[in-house]
């Protein structure tokens, strides 16, 4: 009798430890099936966080910038969610709004939307909290007079001054294929922590003299604190198999006190590529570059290494202009453009500083026609402004932007309507994969819009 006891009792040990296994399994898997990436864990608006996984669905039914049935409302709730969307079109904003997402536990699933897919117009959308995930959208701000702003504050910055396609903070926040043009500040902006970016467009960011600088064309921003301006050290941002095209700069900027892996990016048509600007008053900085391909750009690389923690990597096989890193007699001669003179000898890391667990970094050689084919918002399904701006890339033709005008604004987008039928047991896993029923039908939607099935 003992013996069965001590048999049933081992037993139900092993069931339990599988059990525990399974569930930290499945809370390690990435809310993108094979994607690596800070934040990439999140559960987003799966459910799968909670001990009984459960979520809510919201459709978005029409192309109304507020009210019932729009992306604006289904933003605005509260609890787990995920957001698909029943119709196609441009969602107008104009001449210039804002959407905010302040609720945590939000999938936004751009490519369950019927062709031509969904564009913002005019808008800027802000992220401000954390586990979210927006994949296949488009976001085209423009600079278009709003006559119910000011045009310049106390401070004289005018109201072109902050417009960004996105604000990105909060934590464990990936930004999926998405479309991000026409801002006439940065087309994005980061102030999280634990962020992705991947397989995005950053194009066309205007070099408009509405900016209270001046012409301001910049791509992307990796900003150095959190949402309440308290977080100075460990910022984490992944910018991995992006394409940045016709940004005058910031393709990317990091910051002191952010840490970032730029990996597998395409930059074309820059002033200057990508950029260190670190302090010692905002920290120290971490930057892992590898197997990114930069072509016509005047200034490769921008750096200011001031803190003495800050540690600059960049792998041999990085492309600027043609030529590899280790083709370089001195890359830090030849390749960097101090932002002040001289670049402290200790910011130069043999290795890599930061990495992303679980990435695989394509070799140089393909990186060009791999973010081609893959970056931006519905790359199977492309609107006129992406086709354009890749066919641009192609030929090594296009240029920096003064407005959206210069190139005939906006498209028109057909709407279509299509009803959706998630799984009838949507928070189930009936594969016992780890990921819900729910979740593996948008990937089926993402495999079309994305060329993969």
């Amino acid at each position: 009798m003992r013996c069965r006891e001590l048999l049933t009792a081992t037993l139900v040990g092993v069931v339990l430890s599988v059990q525990a296994l399974d569930a930290s399994a499945a809370e390690a898997l990435p809310i993108i099936p094979g994607a690596a990436g800070f934040g990439m864990e999140t559960p987003a608006g799966s459910g799968r966080h909670l001990d009984v996984p459960k979520t809510r669905v919201i459709r978005v039914t029409n192309l109304k910038p507020d009210g019932p049935g729009s992306l604006r409302a289904a933003l605005e709730a509260e609890g787990p969610r995920v957001v698909v969307f029943e119709v196609s079109g441009n969602i107008d904003f104009t001449p210039y709004g804002d959407l905010s997402v302040k609720h945590p536990y939000v999938t936004v699933a751009g490519h369950t939307a019927p062709s031509p897919g969904i564009t913002l117009k005019g808008c800027q959308v802000q992220v401000r909290t954390h586990d979210v995930v927006i994949q296949h959208i488009r976001i085209r701000v423009g600079d278009l007079l709003d006559p119910e702003r000011p045009l310049r504050n106390k401070a004289g910055w005018t109201q072109w001054s902050e417009r960004d396609c996105m604000k990105v903070g909060g934590d464990r926040v990936v930004i999926d294929h998405c479309s991000l043009s026409w801002a006439t500040d940065e087309n994005v902006q980061t102030r999280g922590n634990d962020l992705t970016f991947r397989h995005c467009i950053f194009s066309e960011a205007l070099d408009s003299a509405k900016h209270h600088k001046g012409g301001h064309s910049r791509g992307l921003l990796i900003m150095n604190q959190g949402p309440a301006n308290t977080r100075r050290e460990g910022q984490r941002v992944a910018v991995i198999g992006n394409l940045f095209a016709h940004n005058k700069g910031r393709n990317p900027t990091v910051n002191g006190g952010a840490e970032a892996v730029i990996a597998n990016n395409l930059v074309d048509d820059a002033h200057f590529a990508m950029k260190g600007d670190c302090t010692a008053r905002r920290g120290h900085q971490l930057i892992s570059a590898m197997g990114n391909v930069v072509k016509r750009t005047r200034y490769p690389v921008v750096a200011r290494a001031m803190h003495p923690e800050t540690r600059y990597y960049f792998a041999p096989d990085n492309v600027f202009n043609g030529r590899t890193f280790d083709s370089v007699a001195d890359v830090w001669k030849e390749v960097f453009m101090p932002f002040k003179p001289g670049v402290a000898q200790a910011s130069r890391a043999a290795k890599a500083p930061i990495a992303v667990p679980g990435l695989t970094v394509k070799p140089a050689a393909e990186v060009e026609e791999w973010v081609l084919a893959n970056a931006g918002a519905r790359p199977a399904d492309r609107d006129p402004v992406d086709a354009r701006v890749v066919k641009s890339v192609r030929e090594q033709t296009g240029s920096i932007l003064a407005s959206q005008k210069d190139v005939g604004g906006w498209p028109e987008l057909e709407e279509n309507h299509r009803a959706l039928a998630p799984p009838e047991d949507p928070n189930k896993d009936d594969d016992r994969d780890g990921y819900t029923n729910l979740e593996e039908w948008l990937h089926a939607f993402a495999a079309d819009v994305e060329g993969r099935r």
